[in-house]
């Protein structure tokens, strides 16, 4: 009958208690979907998930208002003809019609380029051959340019402002649409 008890010990022994408390460690685990985004349990320093939501914020940010600007520009600044600080030049638009037809076709050209460019490979027209988007961004992005030239005496500063506008709103967009589906 000197079996053991259910914890471990002989009968009529006592139970020594050790006094070390236990140790619970957290680490930081990669997620099982691949993602670069790691959860920290640190307060001093936000975790990836937190740093990429808030870029996506700000690229939406930058979006929105280069979209709005460029609205104001082709409506307030070359339809109007108000004198707005960095986005009117010191003479007027004599053509207004011509300068604000030509501003919104770069502007949708430029966009239409971007668009095949970052993100026309997931369009379901592409899924044979997703390079071929690049190949039609190739292309528009190419008769832009041609646009610009023939145009360029007339209205240069219209075109410029509202490619730019359009770029740099078009590529915050998608980057930022981008990073919501990976995330």
């Amino acid at each position: 009958m000197n079996d053991l008890d259910i914890d471990e010990t002989l009968p009529g022994q006592e139970i020594e208690e050790d006094s070390k408390e236990e140790v619970i460690r957290r680490e930081n685990s990669i997620s099982p979907s691949g993602n670069s985004a790691s959860f920290s349990f640190n307060d001093e320093s936000p975790s990836e998930a937190e740093k990429a939501e808030s870029l996506r914020g700000w690229l939406y940010l930058i979006a929105g208002a280069g979209y709005g600007t460029l609205v104001v520009y082709l409506v307030l600044v070359i339809q109007q003809g108000m004198n707005i600080p960095l986005l009117s030049s010191d003479s007027e638009v004599s053509d207004t019609s011509g300068a604000l037809s030509t501003a919104v076709l770069i502007s949708a050209m430029v966009y239409v380029t971007i668009w095949f460019f970052m993100s026309g490979k997931n369009h379901s027209f592409f899924t044979e051959d997703p390079d071929k988007a690049k190949f039609y961004a190739g292309i528009i992005g190419l008769a832009s340019l041609v646009i610009i030239a023939i145009s360029w005496e007339d209205h240069q500063r219209e075109m410029v402002i509202s490619a730019i506008l359009t770029a740099v709103s078009t590529w915050s967009y998608i980057k930022s649409s981008e990073m919501k589906a990976k995330f």
